[in-house]
């Protein structure tokens, strides 16, 4: 195991044309890509062999199998973000380099010409975080969603505390479905939402 390499490859929010150069190099000089299957929808148009996983355990498996020297994992948005890469360190001991990748709020933040650089950046995408208090000490938050915590569910609790806030939705970001919704917590709390959202929440 001295010998194997693991790489944890951000591949950003999506498309390809928002995977860096350096993600597809180091995939395709790997043994094998790892991947969970909308990631590998993703990356298909690399020049590797890509194994599609469905539990983490799964990654964990086969970067300690001995037929492989290095191992691409490839992780939506970026892999420190709210990613993988805990999971991964905690789970093997050997060599790991990280590749950076654009995250999903990122990307938002561009398409919307937001600043984030004040902005609280949190995430409810399968863990709770005291979302009201935090939305209301800061003038932008910026907030990764799941099924959940979906945006129409979090706008209908700041819609029982009646202030006003301007929500930004983006759903399937970077991808030729994409939707951005701009409006009110009013506006927002009726409206269903893909599992692929997250939000940006600015007081009025």
């Amino acid at each position: 195991m001295q010998d194997k390499k693991v790489y944890i490859v951000g591949i950003g929010p999506g498309s390809f044309k928002y995977i860096l150069p350096k993600a597809i190099e180091v995939m395709e000089n790997s043994d094998v890509v790892v991947a969970f299957e909308r990631v590998k929808k993703s990356i298909e148009f690399i020049n590797k062999s890509i194994i599609g996983v469905k539990k983490l355990q799964d990654i964990i498996e086969i970067i300690k199998d001995n037929q492989y020297k290095s191992v691409s994992v490839a992780a939506s948005g970026d892999p420190n973000f709210y990613g993988i890469t805990n999971y991964i360190k905690e789970n093997f001991s050997g060599y790991i380099e990280i590749v950076p990748g654009i995250t999903s709020l990122q990307y938002f933040a561009s398409k919307l010409k937001i600043s984030w650089g004040n902005a609280y950046i949190g995430s409810m995408h399968g863990r709770e975080e005291d979302f009201i208090n935090i939305v209301k000490e800061n003038r932008v938050s910026m907030w990764l969603t799941d099924k959940k915590n979906s945006p129409n569910k979090l706008c209908k609790k700041l819609h029982e505390i009646a202030e006003n806030f301007k929500v930004y939705v983006g759903e399937n970001l970077s991808y030729d479905n994409e939707r951005i919704v701009v409006g009110t917590v009013e506006e927002i709390k009726d409206m269903e939402f893909s599992d692929l959202t997250v939000m940006i929440i600015e007081g009025i």
